[in-house]
Protein backbone atom coordinates (compact mmCIF):
# COMPACT_ATOMS: atom_id res chain seq x y z
CA UNK A 1 0.00 0.00 0.00
CA UNK A 2 2.68 2.01 0.90
CA UNK A 3 4.19 1.75 -2.47
CA UNK A 4 1.29 2.29 -4.19
CA UNK A 5 0.44 5.82 -2.60
CA UNK A 6 3.98 6.40 -3.41
CA UNK A 7 3.19 6.09 -6.98
CA UNK A 8 0.33 8.31 -6.68
CA UNK A 9 2.52 10.68 -5.21
CA UNK A 10 4.45 10.94 -8.05
CA UNK A 11 2.36 10.28 -10.74
CA UNK A 12 -0.02 13.61 -9.47
CA UNK A 13 3.30 15.33 -9.06
CA UNK A 14 4.01 14.63 -12.48
CA UNK A 15 1.21 15.25 -13.58
CA UNK A 16 1.18 18.54 -11.82
CA UNK A 17 4.35 19.63 -14.39
CA UNK A 18 3.08 18.69 -17.13
CA UNK A 19 -0.17 20.46 -16.50
CA UNK A 20 2.44 23.74 -15.88
CA UNK A 21 4.31 23.35 -18.76
CA UNK A 22 0.88 22.92 -21.05
CA UNK A 23 -0.32 26.24 -19.57
CA UNK A 24 -0.33 29.10 -22.29
CA UNK A 25 2.48 31.28 -22.22
CA UNK A 26 3.52 33.12 -19.98
CA UNK A 27 2.34 30.82 -17.08
CA UNK A 28 5.21 31.72 -14.38
CA UNK A 29 7.94 34.58 -14.00
CA UNK A 30 10.53 35.49 -17.04
CA UNK A 31 14.06 37.00 -16.39
CA UNK A 32 15.11 39.47 -18.62
CA UNK A 33 18.84 39.49 -18.39
CA UNK A 34 20.77 42.85 -18.64
CA UNK A 35 24.30 42.49 -19.98
CA UNK A 36 25.64 45.55 -18.22
CA UNK A 37 25.62 46.53 -14.19
CA UNK A 38 22.92 48.24 -12.21
CA UNK A 39 22.35 52.02 -12.87
CA UNK A 40 23.58 51.84 -16.66
CA UNK A 41 21.12 52.98 -19.45
CA UNK A 42 20.77 49.67 -20.39
CA UNK A 43 19.96 48.13 -17.07
CA UNK A 44 17.33 51.92 -16.91
CA UNK A 45 16.04 51.18 -20.32
CA UNK A 46 15.51 47.30 -19.03
CA UNK A 47 13.63 48.01 -15.92
CA UNK A 48 11.33 50.23 -17.80
CA UNK A 49 10.29 47.83 -20.58
CA UNK A 50 10.03 45.15 -17.77
CA UNK A 51 7.63 46.77 -15.64
CA UNK A 52 5.61 47.63 -18.77
CA UNK A 53 6.11 44.20 -20.03
CA UNK A 54 4.50 42.43 -16.71
CA UNK A 55 1.62 44.27 -16.71
CA UNK A 56 1.11 43.93 -20.88
CA UNK A 57 1.80 39.69 -20.15
CA UNK A 58 0.60 39.27 -16.72
CA UNK A 59 3.66 37.71 -15.08
CA UNK A 60 6.72 39.63 -13.09
CA UNK A 61 9.53 40.13 -15.41
CA UNK A 62 12.36 39.87 -12.91
CA UNK A 63 15.90 42.07 -14.22
CA UNK A 64 18.95 39.95 -14.23
CA UNK A 65 21.75 42.00 -14.02
CA UNK A 66 25.09 39.68 -15.57
CA UNK A 67 27.86 41.69 -16.27
CA UNK A 68 30.84 40.79 -17.45
CA UNK A 69 33.32 39.67 -20.80
CA UNK A 70 31.88 42.46 -23.01
CA UNK A 71 28.62 41.08 -22.38
CA UNK A 72 29.15 37.74 -23.29
CA UNK A 73 28.61 36.38 -19.89
CA UNK A 74 24.98 37.29 -20.59
CA UNK A 75 24.64 35.82 -23.84
CA UNK A 76 26.35 32.31 -22.51
CA UNK A 77 23.54 32.26 -20.16
CA UNK A 78 20.76 32.66 -22.54
CA UNK A 79 21.98 30.96 -25.33
CA UNK A 80 22.17 28.23 -23.52
CA UNK A 81 18.50 28.18 -22.04
CA UNK A 82 15.36 26.73 -22.59
CA UNK A 83 13.53 28.23 -25.89
CA UNK A 84 10.49 28.49 -23.84
CA UNK A 85 10.58 32.16 -23.08
CA UNK A 86 11.32 32.35 -19.50
CA UNK A 87 14.44 33.55 -20.62
CA UNK A 88 15.19 36.79 -22.44
CA UNK A 89 18.56 39.04 -23.31
CA UNK A 90 18.42 42.89 -23.91
CA UNK A 91 21.75 42.30 -26.49
CA UNK A 92 23.40 45.00 -27.97
CA UNK A 93 26.16 45.12 -31.56
CA UNK A 94 28.47 43.35 -29.07
CA UNK A 95 26.45 39.92 -29.85
CA UNK A 96 27.72 41.21 -33.94
CA UNK A 97 31.12 42.63 -32.55
CA UNK A 98 32.28 40.21 -30.46
CA UNK A 99 32.79 37.12 -33.31
CA UNK A 100 34.32 39.76 -35.40
CA UNK A 101 37.16 40.28 -33.21
CA UNK A 102 37.48 36.55 -32.64
CA UNK A 103 36.63 37.13 -28.52
CA UNK A 104 37.46 34.34 -26.60
CA UNK A 105 33.66 32.19 -26.11
CA UNK A 106 32.07 34.72 -28.18
CA UNK A 107 28.49 33.49 -28.62
CA UNK A 108 27.34 32.96 -32.17
CA UNK A 109 24.68 35.26 -33.34
CA UNK A 110 22.83 32.22 -34.77
CA UNK A 111 22.41 31.14 -31.27
CA UNK A 112 19.28 33.33 -30.15
CA UNK A 113 16.23 34.19 -32.17
CA UNK A 114 15.91 37.98 -32.87
CA UNK A 115 12.32 39.49 -31.34
CA UNK A 116 12.97 43.15 -31.72
CA UNK A 117 15.21 46.09 -31.61
CA UNK A 118 14.18 47.81 -29.31
CA UNK A 119 16.47 51.12 -29.45
CA UNK A 120 19.35 53.22 -31.13
CA UNK A 121 21.83 55.63 -30.23
CA UNK A 122 24.45 57.41 -32.33
CA UNK A 123 27.40 58.27 -30.37
CA UNK A 124 29.60 61.25 -30.10
CA UNK A 125 33.30 62.30 -31.01
CA UNK A 126 33.89 64.45 -27.60
CA UNK A 127 37.58 66.79 -27.28
CA UNK A 128 38.49 68.54 -23.99
CA UNK A 129 38.69 72.30 -24.36
CA UNK A 130 42.47 72.39 -23.62
CA UNK A 131 43.22 70.53 -27.29
CA UNK A 132 41.56 74.27 -29.00
CA UNK A 133 39.53 71.89 -31.49
CA UNK A 134 35.80 72.78 -32.27
CA UNK A 135 35.26 70.82 -35.34
CA UNK A 136 35.84 67.32 -36.47
CA UNK A 137 38.19 69.29 -39.69
CA UNK A 138 40.37 70.37 -36.59
CA UNK A 139 41.31 67.14 -34.84
CA UNK A 140 41.54 65.34 -38.20
CA UNK A 141 44.31 68.13 -38.95
CA UNK A 142 46.19 68.27 -35.88
CA UNK A 143 46.26 63.93 -35.87
CA UNK A 144 47.91 64.24 -39.85
CA UNK A 145 50.34 66.78 -38.18
CA UNK A 146 51.21 64.59 -35.22
CA UNK A 147 50.34 60.74 -36.02
CA UNK A 148 50.12 58.17 -33.25
CA UNK A 149 50.20 61.04 -30.78
CA UNK A 150 46.79 62.23 -30.27
CA UNK A 151 45.18 59.75 -27.74
CA UNK A 152 41.41 58.90 -27.55
CA UNK A 153 39.54 56.72 -24.63
CA UNK A 154 37.28 54.17 -25.78
CA UNK A 155 35.17 51.92 -23.04
CA UNK A 156 37.32 49.21 -24.53
CA UNK A 157 38.79 47.02 -27.23
CA UNK A 158 36.38 46.13 -30.07
CA UNK A 159 33.37 48.25 -28.58
CA UNK A 160 31.28 49.76 -30.75
CA UNK A 161 33.42 53.33 -30.17
CA UNK A 162 36.10 51.89 -30.68
CA UNK A 163 35.26 50.42 -33.98
CA UNK A 164 33.75 53.76 -34.80
CA UNK A 165 37.05 55.61 -34.30
CA UNK A 166 38.95 53.05 -36.02
CA UNK A 167 36.56 53.66 -39.27
CA UNK A 168 36.43 57.37 -38.79
CA UNK A 169 40.97 56.71 -38.49
CA UNK A 170 40.54 54.67 -42.27
CA UNK A 171 38.29 56.70 -43.97
CA UNK A 172 40.63 60.18 -42.91
CA UNK A 173 44.15 58.29 -43.12
CA UNK A 174 44.95 59.13 -39.33
CA UNK A 175 46.86 57.51 -36.80
CA UNK A 176 45.32 57.87 -33.68
CA UNK A 177 46.52 56.33 -30.26
CA UNK A 178 43.85 53.88 -28.55
CA UNK A 179 43.45 54.30 -24.97
CA UNK A 180 41.28 51.79 -23.91
CA UNK A 181 39.08 51.71 -20.24
CA UNK A 182 37.35 48.83 -18.70
CA UNK A 183 34.16 51.32 -18.92
CA UNK A 184 32.69 54.32 -20.00
CA UNK A 185 32.66 56.19 -16.41
CA UNK A 186 36.61 55.42 -15.93
CA UNK A 187 37.07 56.97 -19.38
CA UNK A 188 34.83 60.02 -19.38
CA UNK A 189 36.14 60.73 -15.82
CA UNK A 190 39.84 61.22 -17.32
CA UNK A 191 38.53 62.66 -20.60
CA UNK A 192 36.46 65.64 -18.55
CA UNK A 193 39.85 66.06 -16.34
CA UNK A 194 42.23 66.50 -19.05
CA UNK A 195 44.17 63.31 -18.84
CA UNK A 196 43.01 61.75 -22.58
CA UNK A 197 41.62 64.88 -24.37
CA UNK A 198 39.66 62.92 -27.02
CA UNK A 199 36.63 60.32 -26.89
CA UNK A 200 34.48 58.25 -28.77
CA UNK A 201 31.39 57.60 -26.54
CA UNK A 202 27.48 57.64 -26.24
CA UNK A 203 25.53 60.82 -26.46
CA UNK A 204 23.33 60.04 -22.93
CA UNK A 205 26.92 60.03 -20.96
CA UNK A 206 28.28 62.54 -22.48
CA UNK A 207 25.29 65.15 -22.63
CA UNK A 208 26.00 66.96 -19.15
CA UNK A 209 29.19 67.57 -19.85
CA UNK A 210 28.44 69.05 -22.97
CA UNK A 211 25.76 71.41 -21.39
CA UNK A 212 28.55 72.38 -19.00
CA UNK A 213 31.25 72.95 -21.38
CA UNK A 214 33.38 69.90 -19.88
CA UNK A 215 33.53 68.61 -23.01
CA UNK A 216 33.45 70.11 -26.94
CA UNK A 217 31.38 67.89 -29.34
CA UNK A 218 32.84 67.23 -32.86
CA UNK A 219 30.83 65.17 -34.57
CA UNK A 220 27.77 62.51 -34.08
CA UNK A 221 28.22 59.61 -35.64
CA UNK A 222 25.04 58.57 -36.76
CA UNK A 223 23.63 59.15 -40.49
CA UNK A 224 21.11 62.27 -39.26
CA UNK A 225 22.05 64.87 -36.80
CA UNK A 226 20.71 63.95 -33.48
CA UNK A 227 17.59 65.80 -32.20
CA UNK A 228 18.98 66.83 -28.83
CA UNK A 229 21.60 68.13 -30.34
CA UNK A 230 20.80 69.87 -33.78
CA UNK A 231 23.21 71.65 -34.08
CA UNK A 232 26.12 68.99 -33.91
CA UNK A 233 26.94 67.98 -37.01
CA UNK A 234 27.24 64.26 -38.40
CA UNK A 235 30.46 62.93 -39.28
CA UNK A 236 29.67 62.43 -42.86
CA UNK A 237 28.51 65.98 -43.37
CA UNK A 238 31.84 66.98 -42.47
CA UNK A 239 33.37 65.60 -45.48
CA UNK A 240 33.00 61.49 -45.40
CA UNK A 241 29.55 60.61 -47.02
CA UNK A 242 28.02 57.16 -46.44
CA UNK A 243 30.13 57.48 -42.97
CA UNK A 244 27.57 55.89 -40.09
CA UNK A 245 28.21 53.87 -36.81
CA UNK A 246 25.67 53.52 -34.00
CA UNK A 247 24.70 51.47 -31.35
CA UNK A 248 21.40 49.46 -30.18
CA UNK A 249 20.10 47.26 -27.85
CA UNK A 250 17.33 44.79 -28.44
CA UNK A 251 15.36 41.81 -27.46
CA UNK A 252 17.14 38.15 -27.44
CA UNK A 253 15.59 34.88 -26.90
CA UNK A 254 17.52 31.43 -27.20
CA UNK A 255 17.35 29.87 -31.03
CA UNK A 256 14.18 28.44 -31.65
CA UNK A 257 11.60 30.24 -29.39
CA UNK A 258 8.13 28.92 -31.04
CA UNK A 259 6.84 31.81 -33.59
CA UNK A 260 3.89 33.00 -31.10
CA UNK A 261 6.14 33.79 -28.20
CA UNK A 262 7.91 35.43 -30.83
CA UNK A 263 5.13 37.55 -32.25
CA UNK A 264 3.44 38.21 -28.89
CA UNK A 265 6.48 39.69 -27.00
CA UNK A 266 7.19 41.76 -30.76
CA UNK A 267 3.62 43.52 -30.29
CA UNK A 268 3.61 43.91 -26.96
CA UNK A 269 7.43 45.68 -27.17
CA UNK A 270 6.17 47.59 -30.33
CA UNK A 271 3.43 48.79 -28.19
CA UNK A 272 5.33 49.83 -25.04
CA UNK A 273 7.91 51.47 -27.28
CA UNK A 274 4.59 54.35 -28.47
CA UNK A 275 4.38 55.04 -25.03
CA UNK A 276 4.72 59.08 -24.63
CA UNK A 277 5.93 58.40 -21.32
CA UNK A 278 8.47 55.58 -22.52
CA UNK A 279 9.70 57.37 -25.62
CA UNK A 280 10.09 60.27 -23.34
CA UNK A 281 12.39 58.31 -20.99
CA UNK A 282 14.19 56.74 -23.39
CA UNK A 283 14.99 59.96 -25.53
CA UNK A 284 16.14 61.85 -22.65
CA UNK A 285 18.56 59.09 -22.21
CA UNK A 286 20.00 59.03 -25.75
CA UNK A 287 18.19 56.38 -27.29
CA UNK A 288 15.62 56.62 -29.96
CA UNK A 289 12.79 53.95 -29.90
CA UNK A 290 12.80 51.92 -32.61
CA UNK A 291 10.31 48.36 -32.44
CA UNK A 292 11.75 46.52 -35.45
CA UNK A 293 9.73 43.83 -36.31
CA UNK A 294 11.53 40.51 -35.78
CA UNK A 295 12.53 39.67 -39.91
CA UNK A 296 13.88 43.18 -39.75
CA UNK A 297 15.96 42.49 -36.86
CA UNK A 298 17.27 39.44 -38.13
CA UNK A 299 18.71 41.24 -41.18
CA UNK A 300 20.19 43.93 -38.80
CA UNK A 301 22.52 41.72 -37.05
CA UNK A 302 23.59 39.51 -40.16
CA UNK A 303 24.47 43.15 -41.57
CA UNK A 304 26.35 44.65 -38.72
CA UNK A 305 28.05 41.36 -38.36
CA UNK A 306 29.52 41.42 -41.86
CA UNK A 307 30.39 45.27 -41.18
CA UNK A 308 32.34 44.70 -38.08
CA UNK A 309 34.00 41.68 -39.44
CA UNK A 310 35.63 43.91 -42.49
CA UNK A 311 36.06 46.77 -40.11
CA UNK A 312 38.26 45.00 -37.56
CA UNK A 313 40.01 42.63 -40.28
CA UNK A 314 41.23 45.69 -41.80
CA UNK A 315 42.70 47.35 -38.54
CA UNK A 316 43.37 44.06 -37.07
CA UNK A 317 41.56 44.53 -34.23
CA UNK A 318 41.62 41.35 -31.99
CA UNK A 319 40.42 40.60 -28.53
CA UNK A 320 42.94 41.27 -25.68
Amino acid sequence: MAASVGCLAFAATVAAVDAVDAAPWPSRPIRLIVPFATGTWVDVASRLLGAKLADALGQSVIIDNRPGASGNLASELVASSAPDGYTLLNGGVFITVLPAINAPHAVDPEAFTPITRLTTAPMLIVAHPSLHVSKLADLIALARREPGQIAYATSGVGTTPHLAAMLLSQRAGIDLLHIPYANTNAALRDVVAGEVRVMFTFLGTADAFLRSGALVPLAVTSATRDAAWPEIATVAEQGFPGYEVTTWSGLLAPSGLPPEIVDRLYRECARILELPEVRKKLLAMGNDPVGSTPEQFAAQIKADRLRWKEIATRANIRAE
